[in-house]
């Protein structure tokens, strides 16, 4: 009996143990497939994915092993810094004053730096990546931030003999610096090296302002002021395809192989916008387009007064400097006395046109480029548009790029003579009461013929015809050019 007990235990005994171990076996094998799911599908995220779940503070080389981690260079880097940001202090006051100067806004007579230190804290690299692009040249990609303690005071002379020094605090940056070294066959063995910034991802910079002695509402819009005009500088003087060019070599033809050349150029026909927020108390809007691929050469449509679904038909030429990376940029804004107010914002990327054939678009508007962040969902309306991307010949390339520089140069020269208050100023003009502007292959030149011309800064307007004759000369030269203006 008491064998046969003890049978019974030790079978049921077993079975409970080989059930139990079954139970553990197969609960450990569904935990090892849920988990190989999940690193599946972590490894199917994009970089935009990755950044939005790593609320855009993760480093590159997380994502993309082919950026290295470098802890060594990032040691060597904070034992020299107070070295370098002494140096780098005074290099960046001397080359970056004259381009404030040039960006200068509406109301502000003189911007100038009072104190510029970079602080104490170095900044880190996150991770290298090399490529090899072009013959004779390395590439190197730097996963570049700095969220540093710098000392920096911008001095603001406003047109009523006011300054105002705001200080700059809280600054961090966060950008892929390419740097491009170009080999040489004689010592140092570089004749030159190219600094600029990727655009994608996005360069941030973020920042808050303190006025010392004072407070930001003595200057009306003078915070948002200050961050256009870094956005502007940023984007058009650093962001690729545009770089600074540091040559260690004799010959000039050096500089002349490195510098951007214009690829193409893109019609574009502001067609018109239907469904406009309406931004005024007493009446409707009075809506325009401010279009651009470069804040130095900006556009603008007529003004329609008091009109939600406004309808311009104006067609503008813009340079195009790389097809692959840069943005055609739509402003839509509501004149007033004061400063214009934003009725919505679009972006399309000039990698999507294909040369030489028409695109149709409707742009559904956005009162923010920064999607993540917009907090208002409501419609803005739809800005309609015709697209049409034109690759240069060397030739025409050559004849963009010349008058682009007189444009440059006539619009200096206004801005010397205070018809414009920044080489910035959007420029609109009228073919014949048409609304559209002079140009043929080589475009990019805004032209008017008995319309007048209208300047817009970012905190005003200035109405002027004296740019009529100026800028229409140079008009002028693109018909003489390529025939009879569209």
């Amino acid at each position: 009996m008491g064998f046969t007990a003890g049978l019974i235990f030790g079978f049921a005994f077993g079975v409970a143990m080989v059930a139990g171990l079954a139970f553990v076996m197969q609960r450990r094998s569904k935990q090892r497939i849920a988990k190989a799911a999940d690193v599946k599908l972590l490894g199917e995220l994009t970089q935009d994915d990755i950044k939005k779940l790593c609320d855009g503070n993760s480093p590159l080389w997380i994502s993309f092993p082919q950026f290295e981690r470098v802890r060594w260079l990032n040691k060597q880097l904070e034992k020299v810094w107070p070295s370098v940001a002494k140096a780098a202090g005074a290099v960046i006051k001397e080359s970056v004053e004259p381009i404030l100067e040039s960006y200068r806004p509406i109301g502000i007579s003189q911007l100038k730096f009072n104190k510029l230190f970079l602080g104490n804290v170095a900044p880190q690299i996150e991770g290298i990546r090399m490529q090899s692009l072009k013959e004779g040249q390395v590439t190197m990609d730097l996963d570049f931030r700095w969220g540093g303690d710098p000392s920096i005071v911008l001095g603001v002379y406003t047109m009523i003999g006011a300054v105002l020094p705001v200080q700059l605090k809280n600054f961090k940056f966060f950008a892929t610096v390419r740097v491009i070294f170009v080999l040489s066959e004689e010592m140092p063995c570089i004749s030159a090296i190219v600094v600029a910034l990727l655009a994608k991802p996005k360069p941030e910079i973020k920042y808050t302002f303190k006025v010392i002695g004072g407070s930001l509402t003595a200057v009306p819009g003078l915070s948002d002021m200050i961050r256009d005009l870094v956005e502007n500088i940023v984007t058009d003087q650093l962001q690729w395809p545009h770089r600074k060019i540091i040559s260690l070599s004799a010959d000039p033809g050096v500089l002349s192989d490195l510098e951007p050349k214009l690829q193409g150029k893109v019609t574009c026909r502001v067609v018109k916008a239907e469904s406009l927020k309406n931004m005024e108390m007493v009446g409707k809007s009075d809506p325009y387009v401010l279009l651009y691929v470069r804040p130095l050469f900006k556009y603008k449509t007529q003004v329609i007064d008091n009109n939600l679904n406004p309808i311009w038909n104006e067609t503008f030429n813009l340079n195009v400097e790389d097809h692959e990376t840069q943005v055609l940029h739509f402003q839509v804004l509501d004149e007033d006395m004061g400063n214009d107010k934003t009725l919505g914002l679009v972006s399309f990327p000039i990698s999507k046109l294909v040369p030489e054939q028409v695109q149709t678009l409707p742009l559904p508007l956005l009162p923010s480029l920064d999607t993540d962040r917009v907090k208002d969902k409501k419609d803005r309306g739809t800005l309609h548009i015709e697209l049409l991307y034109h690759e240069y010949t060397k030739e025409e390339c050559a004849q963009a790029m010349e008058l682009e520089k007189e444009e440059l140069a006539e619009k200096e020269r206004m801005k010397n003579e205070g018809i414009l208050n920044s080489t910035t100023d959007a420029v609109a003009g009228v073919v014949g009461g048409a609304g559209k502007l002079v140009g043929g292959a080589v475009g990019g030149v805004a032209g008017a013929v008995g319309g007048g011309f209208s300047l817009v800064g970012k905190g005003g307007k200035a109405l002027t015809r004296g740019m009529t004759n100026s800028i229409g000369n140079i008009s002028k030269k693109t018909r003489d050019t390529n025939g009879t203006a569209k």
